[in-house]
């Protein structure tokens, strides 16, 4: 299994080892040991750019998931990527009360289960179901590790 990391950020930083492991873990616990995905830590510029690219929405949101296709017929596949913005994930950690590295953990969780094909927006019943799982695999990884460097 393989995870892609990049960063775009200036100010801050992240611990890429520790990244990669709480991201092979959110996999395992998803049920997708050997999946293989990206993930991109941005700034808002950069963040509202891919929003309004994509989604048609002017705003910097706190996580992207771009899913590939068809690929969960294979254990190995590509799932896509995520894209996290660490200003508005710090944001949210203050107004929700939460650590910075549990909203990042939050919001990979919850991007990578967009990649595996859970979805919020379609119906209630989905919604409920991915909000069960989120919980489900933030308590097994918590405590949470320091993600930010």
């Amino acid at each position: 299994m393989a995870v892609w990391l990049r960063s775009h950020l200036r100010r801050v930083s992240v611990r890429p080892t520790t990244v990669r492991r709480l991201t092979q873990a959110v996999l395992q616990q998803a049920g997708y040991p050997s999946a293989n995905l990206s993930l991109t830590f941005v700034g808002k510029t950069r963040m509202q750019k891919l929003n309004r690219t994509y989604r048609q929405r002017d705003y910097a949101t706190d996580v992207l998931a771009f899913p590939m296709q068809d690929v969960l017929q294979s254990s190995l596949a590509f799932v896509g990527d995520v894209v996290i913005c660490i200003p508005v994930a710090l944001a949210q950690a203050a107004r929700f009360d939460n650590t910075a590295d549990e909203e990042i953990l939050r919001l990979l969780i919850h991007g990578t289960l967009h990649l595996l094909g859970y979805d919020h927006e379609t119906t209630e019943r989905e919604a409920k179901r991915m909000k069960r799982k989120e919980h489900t695999i933030f308590r097994r990884l918590s405590p949470v590790p320091r993600i930010l460097a």
